[in-house]
């Protein structure tokens, strides 16, 4: 049956298997930005220590290689939690 398959078709199959990978990987991505931030909001509390680059990677301690991708995560996640409080004081 497999080898009945076109080389059109072989192509199909890959690019939907890299497309699922590439989707799942983002969204496993997202999940641990969301943990990261909430662990750097528990831990800026207690610290009181704010958000910068070199705070998340020196004094936080975060150390994956994606620390730069993950910074800027955090980062957005937090400014748009921001601006919903925001919006939401003006609502009521």
């Amino acid at each position: 049956m497999l080898d009945d398959l076109t080389d059109d078709e072989i192509a199909l199959i890959r690019g939907r298997r890299a497309e699922k990978a590439q989707q799942e990987a983002a969204r496993a991505f997202q999940r641990k930005a969301i943990a990261t931030a909430h662990a750097f909001d528990d831990w800026s509390e207690a610290s009181g220590e704010g958000l910068t680059f070199s705070t998340f990677i020196n004094t936080f301690g975060y150390q994956d290689a994606d620390g730069q991708k993950m910074y800027v995560a955090v980062k957005r996640i937090f400014d748009a939690a921001l601006l919903d409080g925001r919006i939401a004081l003006l609502n009521s």
